[in-house]
């Protein structure tokens, strides 16, 4: 896969070829795109030409990648994201302009992030923000793939060959019951005449929650599982089960004695940490957050 000398590939042509990979065909990238069917097949002709490699096999309805088209999308990922950073570069380098896009586990985006993103908007006014929640595993799948400058997740230690993991903070994992369970001193004892609500599987600190449990010999009889931490909390409040989450999550409820929370003796700490790429050019917006962060 050779780039034709003298040629140079058009970024709206990686682009639509990005739109087709992400969404699995011609007509939906086309959809997403605004653009007539026509034009992504040109589009995907020309980088193709360019390339002097076919990108995709056309198998009926199917668009696959073939194997140049497999080896050509990482560096597309990376030059059009390269591409929409470098449209952000400010003409005043002191007022930074553009979007940050962060990607968070629920817990970290409703009580770590609020105060340090406030602190990052006044230095910032100009900066629009987008965060997203997610689980650890669709945060990283995100940040590889171009589509996230920055993410936070809670866990035990994180560390990939690509990407520059800071932890931020120690976070505390311990038992939620509702207040009357106040003088309750082993939850582990009561387990069993109590529903116990997990969080979902894929939860940065779910196996250790499980792990914990397993030794304990105390299995629950009755379970109840959420994707979501305030719908676990909520749930708690309501006298519905015995929960184990970061005591973030419920530290203002314990402070109006509306919560009890015991921590645990976990094998492992768990962390909250801040994730960001390696390799990938970090934009004025994304340095500006960082120096925040680093404060």
């Amino acid at each position: 896969m050779i780039l034709k000398r003298g040629l140079a590939m058009e970024m709206r042509h990686v682009k639509t070829f990005c739109a087709v990979v992400k969404y699995g065909g011609f007509s939906k990238a086309a959809r997403e795109l605004d653009y007539a069917q026509s034009t992504v097949t040109t589009h995907i002709k020309a980088l193709e030409n360019d390339l002097q490699s076919p990108l995709f096999d056309r198998l009926g309805k199917k668009v696959l990648l073939t194997k140049s088209g497999h080896h050509f999308h990482p560096y597309a990922l990376e030059l059009l994201a390269i591409y929409e950073k470098a449209q952000e570069i400010p003409k005043d380098s002191n007022h930074p302009e553009g979007t940050l896009t962060i990607t968070a586990n629920e817990s970290l985006a409703v009580y770590r992030l609020p105060n340090i993103l406030q602190k990052y908007k006044q230095i910032n006014p100009k900066v629009n923000i987008v965060l997203e929640t997610g689980t650890n595993e669709q945060a990283i799948k995100k940040l590889r793939d171009g589509e996230t400058d920055i993410i936070f997740l809670i866990g035990q230690s994180m560390e990939y060959d690509e990407l520059i993991t800071t932890p931020l903070f120690d976070e505390t994992l311990g038992w939620v019951l509702p207040a009357d369970l106040a003088s309750c001193e082993n939850p582990l004892k009561i387990l069993k005449d109590y529903q116990f609500i997990y969080t979902e599987r894929n939860c940065g600190y779910r196996s250790m929650v499980d792990n914990y449990i397993r030794m304990s010999g105390q299995m629950p009889d009755r379970t109840f599982e959420s994707s979501s931490i305030e719908v676990i909390k909520q749930s708690v409040l309501c006298g519905l089960g015995l929960a184990i989450l970061p005591y973030i999550v419920v530290k203002e409820n314990c402070n109006n004695n509306e919560l009890i929370f015991k921590p645990i003796e976990a094998s492992q700490l768990i962390k909250s940490n801040v994730i960001y790429h390696k390799s990938r050019w970090i934009s004025p917006v994304l340095q500006s957050f960082l120096s925040i962060l680093e404060k």
